[in-house]
């Protein structure tokens, strides 16, 4: 029985151990900043900054087909602005003018919306393809955030299947990466495959999408989103732990709608306007990760330029703004540094 002791006091000294390491550092309460189709100024930040959020995500888009190896990106004649390279780079100094830090995001956009997990080939031919044109997508932003000096870039947003078929290609990107871009990096896994993503050694975070199913009720509570929770918190310390390096909800947010916590990341079954419900969720959220020591924060989905035409009490979409939620966004992070 002393024994058994002994192993367990060595083995809790360990575990807490592994959890003092992590640097104390800033809170990253962030949003992710939709790129428009016009150019933006100081303005459009306003409302960021009346949140206490000291982050966005920028998020420039390539355009592809499913099942088809070639990407199309960088200052299309037909892309908005703020999906452009253009864009990216100009939201950037305007960002910073305004004192917030950016990471930037880049994602694909296949046919009318088709999941980026789902991409994958039958030849090596159009593997190589689809790897030399999107290796090209990244490296723009990735020497674009070199040159900004921005903090940290994540190299990729929930493309499942080829992360998991061609981890080789990914540990080389990343080395690519590394040589012209000196901050953090971080990749943006969906919610129901970060487990399988095979690089997370050669990372700083481990990001996460954080569309978890919480609850399948119409209008749940709080405490029961939280209880939700309680089993995918458990999961996530412990992935933190095995790798000795923070999560981060490279994406996180609720639609404002019946049922918001049954299916986070698609439309669901309930299309009534909830405004309650999301603002439950993001308090539950709260309560669970930000006074996590493994826990770096978030970039919320989604928060557009145009405060005051976006949201508002008749929206049953993702975005906060014009709704309870975005008090419980200036609370949370005014309070939560």
């Amino acid at each position: 029985m002393r024994l058994l002791g002994i192993t367990l006091l060595i083995c809790f000294t360990i575990a807490c151990g592994a959890q003092r390491s992590f640097e104390k550092e800033p809170m990253i309460n962030g949003v992710s900043f939709v790129g428009g189709p016009n150019p933006i100024d100081g303005s459009n930040f306003n409302s960021v900054k009346s949140i206490h959020a000291n982050y966005i995500t920028l998020m420039p888009f390539a355009y592809g087909d499913l099942g088809k190896p070639n990407i199309r990106h960088s200052n299309l004649n037909w892309q908005w602005w703020g999906e452009s390279a253009e864009g990216t780079e100009k939201s950037i100094l305007v960002a910073h003018e305004q004192g917030l830090s950016v990471m930037i995001k880049p994602q694909l956009w296949l046919d009318w919306g088709s999941f980026t997990g789902h991409q994958e080939f039958d030849s090596e031919e159009d593997w190589v393809q689809f790897e030399n044109d999107y290796r090209e997508f990244i490296m723009i932003y990735a020497e674009m955030s070199q040159k900004h000096k921005l903090p940290m870039f994540c190299i990729g947003t929930e493309l499942c299947a080829f992360a998991e078929q061609r981890p080789e290609y990914w540990k080389q990107l990343i080395s690519d990466i590394r040589e012209v871009y000196d901050g953090k990096l971080t990749y943006a896994a969906n919610w129901d495959s970060y487990k399988r993503m095979p690089f997370w050694d050669d990372l700083d975070y481990i990001g996460v999408d954080a569309y978890f199913p919480l609850d399948d009720g119409v209008s749940p509570t709080q405490e029961e989103l939280e209880e939700g929770w309680s089993k995918w918190v458990n999961k996530l310390q412990q992935y933190s732990s095995d790798y000795g390096k923070k999560i981060l909800f490279t994406e996180w947010g609720y639609r404002s709608n019946d049922y918001t916590g049954e299916k986070p990341w698609e439309t669901g079954k309930g299309q009534s306007v909830n405004l309650e419900s999301q603002s439950n969720a993001y308090r539950a959220t709260f309560n669970q990760f930000w006074d996590k020591p493994w826990f770096a924060g978030g970039f919320v989905w989604k928060w557009f330029p145009n405060h005051g035409k976006s949201g508002g009490p008749g929206d049953n979409r993702f975005t906060p703004q014009n709704k309870p939620a975005e008090e419980v966004l200036r609370q949370e992070f005014g309070q939560r540094k």
